[in-house]
């Protein structure tokens, strides 16, 4: 069930966090008259564009528009939904947010959940330093070609071979037995014995985005050892398989492409980052799952599924495929050979070796396509046949024209079948009930409001912004004269809040609206710090009314014609009334 809070709860986080503070932690702020100023981290820019106010507790980029308040801004930074940062903000000053209706329940799950976080970063130093004193495992890394400081960097271990070693340990750090249970990390026998579930394995922390480690995978280092090759956590109330990705927490600052390779193993992820590749991520020894696409969604525009080349491998590729088909990504996918995964290809080939294989991956229609011809033989009629109407079928899943053109031409020059025949039979197939082109009626309005003069819209901006720093006169602004309607939610937000005795405050008006364009222009008109006198803003509403009645006109003259056309006499006359009473108007206040 999903977590809402108040507004009131939102404000207080966003108070307890202030902005300065918080985007110091992520970049250099000068103070520049009563603001701070910064090279933008959103992009690259050689002057300091980047403002942050204390007093307004918001920021803007004067370059690229970016804007907002705290939590936008962790958001950004650190690729979080809106709960999540408001999450990441509240830890920050060690705030707890309620997660249940009863007060004592929830302080009890967030004192559990804290108590895991702790247990789970001393039991990360245990094996850290248990990897010193195994040269058995040293030797491991060593040979697998891994460095002293990826180790250090991936605050990689070793699980030692005795039953009770991290037992001991945690014992001796205060943490009860109840703890241990809860972490996994313990497990009790049937005669209530307990014993530590790793053993003789190197173990890789799980870190979430946030920076905490929830669970651990542990690998063997001999095929002759007893167990399982992987070994990971289970399931606890702070760490689930399906929801968690490794290396996320990394990788997520490499990201310059907007790419990410997600690959199947530990050790492909930490060979690659050896290697330079760091842009990588690993499903933790399960099936991808669509929270995981819906992850990925956050931080990424482009994945490339880069699987091991054996039948497992491509098994889980075709899976990860049909989950991700359903995200708003560009799926590629790197078709390694039947011998290699992507620790052993990097090994051999290399960082650019890999870069070039990456740069070379497969659409999905390409992938799904070369599958299709690995099950028929081109080289004879009825194979090309064959291969022909199911590649129509795969291309009945495009949705530009553009794509079905390419692929048409791609599977022509494969069969000889001419591409005419290919693109007619999947644009047959693709119903109106499938892909269905509604008509769009484009009214006059909808002209006028396309072509909105750069006064009419300067006139508008200027309004507002007075209106935000005076919001007694909103009673007064006439609604009809804008032309977005994002300006008037925003005026009728603050005149609701004024209604209703309540104090204006910038971040609870920005909570009223979802899309970010809206946010960053609330940002752009709070962070504007040129004044906006009385007579300005007159100004500015006698062109609002001026262009508002321009429109006016332009539009009665075409119902005039309209009519006309029809014969309809008295509706000519009335439509002619209404015209001559706005053009006396406007001569009227030409004058004054």
């Amino acid at each position: 069930m999903t977590t809402y809070y108040s507004e009131e709860l939102i404000q207080s986080v966003i108070e307890a966090n202030d902005i300065v503070d918080v985007a110091s932690g992520y970049m250099t702020l000068k103070r520049v008259g009563n603001s701070f100023k910064g090279k933008c981290p959103f992009h690259n820019e050689k002057t300091a564009s980047f403002t942050v106010s204390r007093e307004k507790q918001l920021y803007h980029c004067f370059g690229c528009g970016a804007g907002g308040n705290v939590i936008t801004f962790i958001m950004e930074m650190e690729k979080l939904p809106f709960v999540d940062a408001l999450k990441f903000l509240a830890a920050r000053v060690n705030m707890i947010l309620p997660e249940k209706s009863n007060q004592q329940e929830d302080h009890q799950v967030y004192e559990k959940k804290k108590r895991l976080y702790e247990l789970h970063r001393e039991a990360a130093n245990y094996y850290y330093k248990m990897l010193k004193t195994s040269k058995l495992a040293r030797e491991y890394l060593l040979q697998r070609g891994i460095s002293q400081e990826t180790i250090r960097a991936f605050g990689l271990g070793y699980a030692s071979e005795d039953w009770g070693r991290l037992t001991d340990f945690l014992n001796t750090k205060g943490f009860s037995t109840a703890d241990m249970l809860d972490s996994g990390l313990v497990m009790a026998s049937e005669n209530k014995r307990h014993y530590d579930r790793f053993r003789s394995r190197v173990m890789f922390p799980i870190v979430n985005p946030r920076g905490q480690i929830v669970g651990f995978g542990g690998r063997l280092m001999a095929t002759d050892q007893n167990g399982p090759k992987y070994l990971n956590s289970p399931e606890t109330t702070i760490f689930s398989k399906s929801y968690e990705l490794y290396n996320l927490n990394h990788c997520k600052n490499f990201l310059d492409d907007g790419r990410i390779v997600i690959v199947e193993g530990y050790m492909d992820v930490i060979s690659l980052y050896e290697k330079g590749i760091k842009n990588t991520v690993a499903a933790l020894g399960t099936a991808f799952t669509p929270f995981h696409g819906k992850i990925l969604e956050r931080y990424a525009g482009e994945v490339v599924i880069a699987f091991d080349g054996d039948n497992a491998g491509k098994s889980a590729t075709e899976k990860a495929m049909k989950i991700l088909k359903n995200t708003s990504l560009n799926v590629k996918i790197l078709s390694l050979p039947t011998n290699e995964d992507p620790d052993s290809f990097v090994q051999r080939y290399g960082q650019q070796g890999f870069k070039d294989a990456v740069s070379k991956a497969l659409t999905i229609v390409e992938y799904e396509l070369e599958l299709l011809k690995g099950h028929n033989d081109l080289s004879q009629t009825d194979g090309r046949l064959r291969y022909g109407n199911e590649a129509i079928k795969i291309l009945r899943q495009l949705e530009t024209s553009v794509e079905v053109d390419y692929y048409s031409k791609m599977v022509a020059g494969e069969t000889g079948i001419n591409q005419e025949v290919i693109r007619r039979e999947v644009l047959r197939s693709k119903t109106r009930a499938e892909n269905p082109s509604p008509l769009v009626e484009i009214t006059r309005d909808a002209v006028l409001l396309q072509k909105i003069p750069k006064a009419y819209q300067k006139a508008q901006e200027l309004a507002i912004r007075y209106c935000l720093e005076r919001p007694e006169t909103i009673n007064e602004f006439p609604m009809d004269y804008l032309t977005e309607p994002f300006y008037k939610d925003l005026l009728l937000t603050l005149f609701e809040k004024r209604k209703a005795g309540e104090k204006i405050e910038v971040n609870q008006i920005m909570s009223h609206f979802d899309a970010s364009e809206d946010v960053k222009k609330i940002v752009e008109f709070m962070m504007n710090e040129d004044e906006v006198s009385r007579s300005d803003y007159q100004d500015a509403l006698e062109i609002m009314n001026r262009f508002y009645n321009e429109a006016q006109l332009d539009k009665l003259s075409e119902q005039i014609k309209r009519e006309s056309a029809n014969g309809n006499d008295d509706a000519v006359a009335g439509l002619t009334n209404q015209l001559i009473e706005i053009k006396k108007m406007m001569k009227e206040n030409g004058r004054h």
